[in-house]
């Protein structure tokens, strides 16, 4: 239900290196494919913040949702939704980075 309803707007920095706009909007695009139906989330704000892991492939190793406003048990599964989405779309073009600090904030 409204577990599986997200769309994210991902502004990123590596850990080590700063991302590019261009790397944050290809991830985003790439997670915005997965989410069925991110249309009903029309009038609801949200974001959260999210460290992502990469293999040298692109593939997500690992994801920790370090932040999530509002704070709520439905904004909570929303971004574990979105940490779904994220692993589902890999593999990424990370141009070697293997480490992301996403900021995601609904709506785009």
């Amino acid at each position: 239900m409204i577990n599986r309803i997200l769309g994210v707007l991902v502004i990123g920095a590596a850990t080590t290196a700063s991302a590019g706009d261009g790397l944050s909007r290809h991830i985003l695009e790439r997670a915005a494919s997965c989410w069925p139906t991110q249309t009903a989330m029309r009038g609801i704000s949200f974001s959260a913040d999210v460290h992502v892991s990469f293999t040298r492939e692109g593939q997500v190793s690992a994801i920790q949702i370090v932040d999530v406003a509002p704070q709520t048990e439905t904004f909570k599964g929303l971004a574990k939704d979105f940490a779904d989405a994220l692993k589902r779309c890999g593999p990424y073009v990370t141009e070697g980075m293997t480490e992301m600090n996403l900021n995601l904030s609904w709506p785009l």
